[in-house]
């Protein structure tokens, strides 16, 4: 996937992502590879400031019709800060093929899940913190992995690997950033006028939603309209992003005896 000047609208939220998932599988499944340098991140304005977002009887009677581009966004980022746990499942385009993400997140940083790359091959993942996780590489990535050695295959095979910050695969952290998919992607690339509501999309778990889109730019935000003010998807013709189990309660477990990366790198 390269970069490309021409779609600014939350660039920082999509690139960051883009190349977390791509930097994460290349490190853990421990093969070299250009794509995710090859996504930059552009410049772009501060995150717009909060607003409060209407609530209960009010909200159901605050239509997304009756209100503006602008206050629906920042009801939107509001509650998205409020949250504590969600769902983000996530496709994205890449010349050999698709990739896909599979996490359920929490606000301090954990999370658990699946990732898989054309390139790379699959894994389960989970990260108990901001410093330690763990992952455990299907068969098309134990492939990558040991590079045709049975030995290693053996091995590592349904195993779990542990790994800690500064062990060179960062990048995975940056998979469970609750500021990256909660606060980056309200950013706008431009001035608020530029804001427009658009015709909603389907997004599974929601029964309706609200279009916003910058004039001129790729990628669509779309949120529940139904007073909850919930975001329900980012879109973007490389990719898309859908977040379910708002709040919903998430388990995340250090699996038993796992193996040390630095072991066996």
């Amino acid at each position: 996937m390269s970069a490309n000047n021409s779609r600014p609208l939350h660039t920082r939220f999509f690139t960051a992502t883009a190349a977390a998932v791509l930097g994460a599988a290349v490190l853990l499944a421990g093969t070299g590879g250009e794509s995710a340098q090859a996504i930059t991140a552009q410049n772009v304005s501060a995150p717009l400031t909060q607003a409060a977002a209407p609530t209960g009887a009010q909200a159901a009677a605050y239509s997304a019709a009756a209100r503006t581009p602008i206050q629906i966004l920042k009801a939107a980022r509001a509650k998205a800060k409020k949250a504590k746990t969600v769902r983000v499942q996530a496709t994205i385009k890449d010349p050999g093929g698709t990739i896909k993400l599979d996490l359920r997140i929490t606000k301090a940083g954990k999370a658990t899940g699946s990732l898989s790359t054309p390139g790379d091959g699959s894994m389960k993942l989970i990260l108990v913190s901001k410093k330690k996780g763990y992952f455990k590489p299907g068969k098309d990535m134990l492939e990558q992995i040991a590079e045709g050695d049975e030995s290693v295959k053996e091995q590592l095979a349904g195993r779990w690997i542990e790994f800690g910050r500064g062990e060179g695969l960062d990048d995975a952290f940056e998979l469970a950033s609750w500021k990256t998919y909660t606060q980056d992607v309200f950013t706008l690339a431009g001035p608020q006028s530029g804001l427009v509501k658009v015709k909603g999309k389907k997004v599974k778990g929601y029964k309706k939603t609200i279009g916003l889109k910058e004039r001129g730019i790729q990628g669509t935000l779309v949120i529940a309209a139904d007073g909850t003010n919930r975001l329900a998807a980012y879109t973007h013709p490389e990719g898309r992003f859908t977040y379910t189990a708002w709040n919903a309660k998430v388990k995340i477990k250090a699996p038993a005896n796992p193996l040390s990366a630095s072991s066996i790198s």
